[in-house]
């Protein structure tokens, strides 16, 4: 989910102490004294969902600098202002010492890895890597063609995947219980649409699904990717890195997901204005009750209210990820957060410093909790070690939980080939639904004019 606002805030080490005061202050689980790095470290951080979120980075830079004396000067940014002035940054040598953007490894870090324009970050994530989850640590790897080798060009500090909020008084004005709500892939999506027709019936004007069909930001290119995952897409790009589109198996499965998204829109059973949708728009849509249920990056749409109590606790339902049509658990894609150095950091040596001190178990479970668990952890041991993760009197963190860290994942497929970060850029997935449901084309037309694109764009990156 993106940014609900785009303003750029500045916070140097005087704002953030003086804001905060010392009652804001991260408390440590243990005691610990971080290595004092020189200077001061110039962080670019992705900017909150929600205000908590900011507070928790917060919290940690100051933590920091009272451990280390190393001043932090901290400026947060929406995710595409962060980019394109990290872009242009790397252009001209003007680049921060660490940055977090909660869209990198889709975005950014897979072409600036391959361009040879990131440090290689092996040396910070080993000193965990024991405790990252394994689809985590493969998130990290990405293909520098300058070097001809795959490494650690990032370092992964949370993990989201789809999930689905549905309204339970919603399900149940329309005669249900959530004991009614299927299992299985199709009959999940298809439950809701019986849902819109009992309401309709009723008068009331009223979408079941809030499917994200925009050609613009993530959320339509993370729906259709869970989708194509449901139906046996797993190996579009191959381990090696190459196209693997023409595979029947691979090109059933993008086709299927193709219709399954595009059918129920021109059917009426997902708002007119989806296709035009930003990343917040069908939270605001759920809000607003104009739809039953829609699919989401993270558990956002319930943590924002979760000083409602009704409605976090009664009202909003968490799903995760259906079994697949055989009732056997379905693959997830496992979209990790990343941190980044960028080559020409002035102060590389602090970077990593910080970087080494915020990955430990207990500062990464501190920061999670404080922005309210709208992300997961990336290690096992904080899921373990904390309650608070598995809590059976919560309704969406457990969910969650068992969704990204317990059900089977890979990351997503730039990964193994940075190319397929160009494919997700230029919305080749979501410029197909448009052309099924905008120009009339058949899911077929669809599926070649999308394969010939990719083919293009995976020219131009060969891995070695």
């Amino acid at each position: 989910m993106s940014r609900e606002t785009k303003a750029m805030t500045r916070l140097t080490r005087r704002h953030t102490l003086a804001g905060l005061g010392t009652a804001g202050a991260v408390v440590l689980a243990k005691p610990y004294v971080a290595r004092a790095a020189s200077g001061e470290v110039t962080v670019w951080w992705s900017q909150g969902f929600y205000e908590q979120e900011n507070k928790a980075i917060i919290n940690a830079m100051a933590d920091w600098e009272k451990r280390t004396g190393t001043k932090v000067n901290l400026s947060f940014m929406s995710d595409p202002d962060l980019i394109t002035k990290l872009v242009a940054g790397m252009q001209t040598g003007d680049v921060p010492d660490l940055v977090h953007c909660v869209t990198a490894d889709r975005f950014l870090v897979p072409r600036a890895a391959w361009n040879d324009q990131l440090e290689d970050l092996t040396d910070v994530l080993d000193t965990q890597k024991a405790e990252f989850i394994p689809t985590a640590l493969a998130g990290a790897r990405y293909y520098n063609a300058a070097q001809k080798k795959y490494s650690n060009y990032a370092v992964p500090i949370k993990c989201s995947t789809i999930m689905h909020e549905v309204w339970r008084p919603l399900v149940q004005e329309a005669g249900f219980t959530d004991a009614d709500i299927p299992k299985t892939q199709d009959a999940f999506f298809d439950f809701f649409q019986t849902v819109q027709d009992k309401l309709r019936g009723k008068g009331k004007r009223i979408f079941g699904l809030g499917y994200s069909m925009a050609a613009k930001e993530a959320d339509a290119g993370n729906l259709y990717a869970a989708f194509l995952l449901a139906y046996g897409g797993e190996q579009i790009v191959l381990p090696n890195g190459k196209l693997n589109i023409d595979d029947p198996t691979v090109r059933k499965a993008a086709a299927t997901a193709l219709e399954r998204l595009t059918t129920p829109y021109k059917k009426g059973y997902v708002p007119p204005g989806a296709i035009n949708w930003g990343d917040v728009d069908n939270n605001n849509a759920f809000y607003a009750k104009q739809v039953v249920m829609t699919p989401n990056a993270t558990i956002s749409i319930a943590v924002a209210q979760s000083d409602k109590t009704d409605q976090y606790y009664k009202e909003i339902i968490t799903f995760g990820r259906p079994l697949g049509n055989d009732g056997k658990p379905m693959l997830g894609v496992l979209a990790v957060s990343p941190c980044l150095i960028p080559k020409g950091a002035k102060n590389l040596d602090g970077g990593k410093a910080l970087l080494r001190d915020f990955i430990r178990p207990d500062s990464l479970n501190n920061y999670l909790k404080e922005t309210r668990a709208r992300y997961l952890p990336v290690m096992m041991k904080i899921v373990k070690e904390d309650p608070y993760w598995t809590d059976p009197k919560d309704p969406h963190r457990p969910v969650a939980v068992e969704a990204g860290l317990i059900q089977p994942t890979i990351p997503n497929w730039m990964n193994r080939n940075p190319a397929y970060a160009q494919v997700l850029s230029e919305q080749v997935w979501s410029q197909a639904e448009a052309n099924i449901t905008q120009k009339n084309m058949t899911v077929d037309q669809a599926v070649d004019e999308a394969a010939g694109r990719m083919k293009v764009i995976f020219e131009k990156y060969q891995i070695g």
